[in-house]
């Protein structure tokens, strides 16, 4: 569990297992304010990193020049 403990500009000062991080205000959640508690949440990202390594395979055939993609 995350305590958002202060929001200073464009900083919050979170607390995390007893350990105070600063972190971008732009990475919490927008409604989030100073005393809110955030959870964690394990997702299981195998299916779209599958599915972005079939659609680079997909790009790198396609290609003429057979070299590197900028995406």
């Amino acid at each position: 569990m995350i305590v958002i403990d202060s929001i200073s500009d464009n900083i919050a000062r979170v607390e995390f297992d007893g350990v105070f991080v600063e972190v971008p205000r732009s990475v919490l959640p927008a409604d989030c304010k100073e005393g809110d508690v955030l959870g964690f949440m394990k997702l299981d990202n195998s299916e779209i990193l599958k599915k972005g390594s079939d659609r680079l395979a997909r790009m790198r055939a396609m290609s003429n020049s057979g070299g590197d993609i900028d995406l």
